[in-house]
């Protein structure tokens, strides 16, 4: 099934800034912020429930919803599925501005089928930057995992299943405020994703790896 412009993801403010984690779920019945859909992703099943996937070619979304804007503090996940034989750079989610303060959740994807993070993190263009970024933690394509953002005034983490990857000492704050949210391409349309994505969750507080999403573990269940 076609990915329609009818899809539903949940960005609403209410949900964001409750106190309980709120989540950021496609749902496929209507959602008007979101402004284009490039090439067709698809709409496959999974054990619980729809996931979106993306081709690594010409599949993208984009969305005028910006949802870490007015958090100085932020919990970003990403439960996805990174295909193998795809291209060694795949960027899924990129929030924020082109080339001003973003996030961008990305991958390297080796000959042997294996895939590590790439965390980058922009607070203001040309100085406040973070990279994590770790070639010798790899994990298997073709499953499913949570990757994780966790920013605060004392740094930056970065996680995979709740397995810390990476920390940098960069001040987040409430500095990515405009621009929009692309997921399957970078917002210039390089670095096409080749997998899927079944649930993003924007959270306005840092949450630890016992309060992570756990979704992975059921979509990788035998």
């Amino acid at each position: 099934m076609k990915l329609k412009l009818t899809i539903l993801a949940c960005f609403c403010a209410t949900a964001l800034f409750a106190q309980t984690p709120k989540s950021i779920t496609w749902d496929f019945s209507s959602y008007p912020e979101i402004t284009e859909i490039l090439g067709q992703p698809q709409v496959i099943e999974t054990k619980l429930g729809p996931a979106v996937e993306f081709n690594g070619a010409t599949d993208g979304v984009f969305t005028s919803s910006v949802p870490v804007n007015g958090m100085d503090e932020v919990t970003l996940e990403v439960i996805m599925n990174q295909y193998g034989k795809a291209n060694f750079e795949n960027r899924y989610l990129h929030m924020g501005e082109l080339n001003g303060p973003r996030i961008m959740f990305e991958t390297r994807v080796t000959p042997e089928n294996t895939w590590y993070a790439d965390f980058f993190v922009v607070m203001t263009q040309g100085r406040e930057t973070a990279l994590m970024i770790d070639e010798k933690k790899t994990h298997p394509c073709d499953q499913w995992y949570n990757v994780t953002l966790v920013g605060t005034k004392d740094g930056v983490k970065g996680y995979v299943n709740g397995v810390l990857e990476g920390e940098v000492p960069l001040n987040y704050r409430n500095a990515i405020t405009s621009g929009q949210t692309s997921l399957g391409v970078r917002q210039n349309l390089r670095s096409w994703f080749k997998g899927a994505i079944y649930k993003v969750r924007v959270t306005n507080a840092a949450l630890t790896p016992n309060q992570f999403l756990k979704d992975y573990e059921i979509l990788n269940a035998k």
